[in-house]
């Protein structure tokens, strides 16, 4: 009896010591994690909480307060809303969020106006040097680049006319036009090959071929010229000869002046683009097929005549204050210039018994010489 009561007291003394024991671990943090909160929220202040792991399975917000009484530097930060942020935005975030419509919209115009602005404002402080350099590389100066080869200027004519139905098939640029023609022109001047009628065919395809180069973003490929343009009588050999003796006799110098630069940067400077480029363009074209024109004059004088008869037509209330810019910003003679325009307006006139059977330049331009024949009159 005496070891019973014994063993009984025992046990009650054992139970109470491992139970007193348990409740101290309970009191005691154990091993704690750490977790910066600059990972968090980017703030300079370094801090930290600790969590019970072994509390963390048991109870699901396993984050804790920092206990006051205990001297630590180790806590497990609270966990933010998602809300905040989405919504709020801190000075160190790289994005930045509308505030208002209103701000928006006005920044919307402004940004619409601002494209308008800069090319005024380009125009104004480089458009006289641009122009300048134009003049400067003026490519055809009274040259007779005919002189030296067989080719006369009705076969030139046919070729001018049916580069127009080439390109503007294929959907490429007017400049891509003009400058094409400059190219088969200046190569004719500067080529010491005396070239037969013949030859007319392959040197005016590589021109379109080369100028497509210059001022297409997408240029006609080398196998369309020769299937679709030269329908396979010119073989790409062929092409790519004459492609390296235009760039020999040109001493690889593509670069200067056509007929259209000059005309459309001096419209702009003028402020009469929109009313005047589409009429002055076409008379440019048009002028181009005359042998007798292109030969004797520059692109400065062709183009301020071919602006004096767009500003009589459709400008005729400012005529005199446009003619007056346009010979000041050109620097041309005033005479000489009204004589051209003069002789301009009679090739216009004339030009559908001058130059018979080439229909393309009425039939891919919205212009008609008639058109202007009349509005003249």
């Amino acid at each position: 009896m005496k070891d019973t009561t014994t063993r009984r007291i025992f046990e009650k003394e054992n139970q109470a010591e491992v139970s007193n024991n348990i409740e101290k671990r309970n009191n005691q943090k154990s091993l704690t994690q750490l977790v910066s909160l600059t990972l968090l929220n980017h703030q300079p202040n370094f801090e930290f909480k600790s969590i019970d792991v072994k509390q963390s399975y048991s109870q699901q917000n396993y984050l804790t307060q920092r206990n006051q009484n205990v001297q630590s530097l180790h806590y497990r930060p609270e966990q933010k809303q998602k809300t905040t942020i989405c919504t709020t935005i801190q000075i160190y975030s790289p994005i930045k969020v509308r505030q208002t419509t209103q701000i928006s919209q006005s920044a919307q115009d402004h940004s619409s106006k601002e494209p308008k602005q800069q090319h005024n404002r380009f125009l104004y402080n480089y458009g006289d040097i641009i122009l300048t350099n134009y003049q400067i590389y003026d490519g055809i100066q009274k040259c007779e680049f005919l002189k030296k080869h067989s080719i006369n200027s009705s076969l030139r004519a046919k070729m001018i006319d049916w580069m127009i139905e080439v390109l503007t098939s294929y959907k490429c640029k007017d400049q891509t036009f003009f400058l094409a023609v400059r190219l088969m022109d200046q190569y004719l001047n500067l080529s010491l090959k005396s070239h037969a009628p013949q030859d007319m065919h392959l040197v005016g395809v590589t021109c379109m071929f080369l100028a497509c180069k210059f001022e297409e973003v997408q240029p006609v490929k080398l196998q369309t010229v020769h299937e679709k343009i030269a329908h396979k009588k010119l073989s790409k050999e062929e092409i790519r000869e004459k492609e390296n003796q235009i760039a020999q006799a040109l001493d690889f110098k593509f670069f200067g002046a056509t007929l259209y630069e000059i005309i459309t940067i001096t419209l702009q400077m003028i402020n009469q683009y929109q009313k005047l480029h589409q009429i002055v363009v076409y008379l440019a074209k048009m002028i181009l097929y005359d042998y007798s024109i292109i030969s004797q004059f520059n692109y400065s004088l062709l183009s301020a005549a071919c602006i004096i008869i767009g500003c009589n037509i459709s400008c005729q209330d400012q005529s005199d204050e446009i003619i007056a810019q346009v010979l000041q910003i050109l620097n041309v003679d005033k005479d000489v210039t009204l004589d051209l325009s003069s002789r301009i307006l009679n090739l216009a006139k004339n030009f559908d018994k001058q130059f018979q059977n080439l229909e393309n330049l009425k039939k891919f331009n919205k212009n008609s010489i008639l058109d202007i024949v009349k509005l003249q009159k």
